[in-house]
């Protein structure tokens, strides 16, 4: 930094171009000030270079002062010194109003004039440095204004200046920004902190460092490391705020990236969300099980999903239908907390299908902003675990009701068997002593028939004793379950067994069409796919007379194979290939698919094969057994 004072000293004291330290007093003092000193005796046309102007005319007159104006406004940093022997206060405020540094009144000793020429000379220094500082300090601040986002506001945060990069980052230009305050530009939730903490480290002269986030154009979020300082004034109080800031939104995309990554091949169902709730992804699993090809129609399509809990009066919404997704994952994330959803939550889709999950919660630190965490919601899937504890409910209450029809039946058997007796001996009587009441008895001989038949199908549906693969009849294991759903399909719908109204009180031969099985699970399939007919008749609107099942038996070369179709409007497209799967939809016991990846399992144990398609306005299922021929020993 050149540090050398230019001085120029004006006399007119020189008489024909004599040496001027004999002739001016003062030219000889400021020889020994240690700078570029030229002694003149015109006033200058350029004062650009000159720091220190003495003028010392022998007479003073208008023009000195209109060349030290003029030199004030061509140089403002210029010292003007005037050394003269007028005296008047019309001198003095003139040489005040032209903005004259030093007005030196003669007589006046040489070493005073040095001691003010000195401490002009250091002003003139300071001012130099100070201009050389300010110089660096724009080139600086031009320089990171290229390459940094720049914000200088007053001390009460209303905003100065602003640079391009920032403006065109929010989209917001700088004309709008000037004038309001810094904050509004800047995410809610750091307003606390920047005016109380942040605000008491600038009075103290400290330098700020952090994550903050500004906001800009349809309140889009930019991720910023910012460095904010305060310029004191010599009282130390703030005069001006400086914000500088380096967007590192890449960098949080970077660390989203890796979060997403290590989400989205969890097993589970998982959403990623932020600090206000903000989903900003679901994984794979969860977009897949609920059927949603990107992540933006998850964040549109929450009302496509209802989200219940199990409460001693049943199952009850979480959430409201119409809740936005940043609400749905505020409430359920609030449940949790308080201990609401201690076990299962239940999704329910547009077809009423029911999925369980258990729902738990992990968090992870934002590197970026201190105190702040991303979470994790995860729906760990137990709907298999659920389904096949149903599965064991039910075969618990199978096996309750067989034992109990076991014990009814031996209890109905007991008095059949007295009153058919006492019905044969009544019927010997009459044959002698009243033959024409024997006509009377026929329908009491039909009845009693009836609850034998009714009382066989029950022992065998109870299937009492250990199950064992033996060679059965599939026919009458049609037979059997027919009787027994027979008192609830008679109000709803007419039953046909090969082309014929099927009649309980039908005989069949009972050692035709085997198979090698067991006859009481070969009779659950039939009653479960009955069953699920009759469900579905019962939820439609087909009048009676239109309604029909049908039962067909046939054999083809070594297969037994069973139809059993219906015309109660058939299984809807989306659930066809997943039918036998685990299901419960709607009410228990009233809905499609109740049973039927039992009904699967049974076939499977049999090696036989059970498929279902929609025809004729209705669904048929057909089941395929191979035929069971006795082996006849040749000796």
């Amino acid at each position: 930094m050149n540090k050398i004072v230019q001085i120029v000293y004006v006399t007119d004291w020189s008489i024909d171009n004599q040496n001027l330290s004999s002739q001016d007093p003062f030219g000889e003092v400021l020889n020994f000030t240690n700078t570029n000193l030229s002694i003149q005796s015109h006033l200058p046309e350029n004062f650009d270079d000159i720091d220190l102007l003495i003028l010392h005319p022998m007479e003073m007159n208008p023009q000195i002062f209109e060349i030290i104006s003029r030199s004030k406004i061509l140089n403002p940093s210029i010292k003007t010194v005037v050394i003269s022997s007028a005296h008047g206060s019309d001198l003095f405020l003139k040489a005040i109003d032209v903005g004259v540094d030093k007005y030196l009144l003669k007589p006046l000793l040489p070493t005073a004039v040095k001691k003010v020429v000195e401490r002009l000379i250091q002003q003139s220094i300071e001012t130099k440095q100070a201009q050389q500082a300010f110089k660096q300090i724009n080139l600086m601040f031009g320089s990171i204004s290229k390459t940094a986002l720049v914000l200088r506001m007053e001390q009460s945060g209303k905003v100065v200046e602003v640079n391009s990069l920032l403006s065109k980052l929010i989209g917001i230009s700088s004309e709008e920004m000037v004038g309001k305050h810094w904050m509004r530009f800047v995410e809610e939730r750091f307003w606390v902190y920047l005016r109380t903490l942040v605000r008491a480290r600038l009075q103290a002269g400290e330098i700020y460092r952090g994550i903050i986030e500004v906001v800009g154009v349809g309140n889009k979020t930019v991720t910023v490391d910012s460095t904010i300082y305060a310029v004191l004034d010599r009282f130390g109080e703030i005069e001006e705020i400086v914000f500088i800031g380096h967007d590192v939104s890449e960098m949080k995309q970077a660390i989203l990236v890796s979060m997403k990554q290590l989400i989205d091949y969890d097993t589970s169902l998982a959403i990623l969300f932020d600090h206000s709730y903000t989903a900003i992804m679901a994984n794979r699993k969860f977009l897949n099980v609920k059927g949603y090809r990107k992540f933006e129609e998850f964040l549109n399509s929450c009302d496509l999903w209802a989200w219940m809990v199990e409460t001693q009066h049943g199952l009850e919404p979480v959430l409201s239908k119409k809740s936005s997704q940043k609400m749905a994952l505020e409430t359920i994330v609030r449940e949790v907390k308080k201990g609401n959803i201690n076990g299962r939550i239940v999704s329910v889709d547009l077809n009423q299908n029911k999925f369980y999950y258990t729902v738990h919660m992990g968090s992870m630190p934002n590197p970026l902003i201190k105190n702040e965490q991303y979470h994790v919601l995860y729906f760990v899937d137990v709907t298999d675990f659920e389904r096949h504890k149903e599965e064991k409910i039910s075969d618990a209450k199978l096996m309750s009701v067989g034992r109990l029809a076991a014990a009814i039946t031996h209890e109905i058997n007991t008095p059949i068997t007295y009153i058919k007796g006492n019905v044969e001996l009544l019927k010997w009587e009459c044959e002698d002593k009243l033959p024409e009441a024997l006509n009377l008895f026929k329908p009491i001989d039909e009845g009693i028939e009836r609850i034998e038949s009714i009382v066989n199908s029950m022992y065998e549906f109870a299937g009492t004793g250990k199950e064992e693969i033996k060679p059965c009849s599939v026919q009458m294991t049609l037979v059997y379950a027919l009787r027994i759903v027979y008192n609830r399909s008679k109000h709803i719908v007419p039953i046909k067994f090969n082309t014929d109204l099927f009649n309980p009180m039908t005989k069949y031969d009972e050692t035709g069409w085997q198979t090698m099985g067991i006859s009481t699970r070969l009779e659950q399939v039939w009653i479960i796919i009955l069953n699920n007919a009759l469900d579905e008749f019962e939820k439609g609107t087909i009048t009676y007379k239109k309604r029909r099942i049908d039962v067909q038996l046939i054999q083809q070369a070594d297969e037994i194979i069973v139809r059993i179709g219906d015309n109660a409007g058939g299984i809807p497209e989306s659930m066809l290939e997943g039918i036998f799967d685990f299901s419960i939809s709607g009410e228990k016991k009233k809905s499609m698919g109740i049973g039927l990846n039992v009904a699967k399992a049974i076939i499977d144990k049999h090696g036989g094969i059970i498929r279902v398609a929609n025809d004729n306005q209705g669904a048929v299922f057909e089941i395929v057994l191979k035929i069971y021929e006795e082996k006849i020993d040749v000796f």
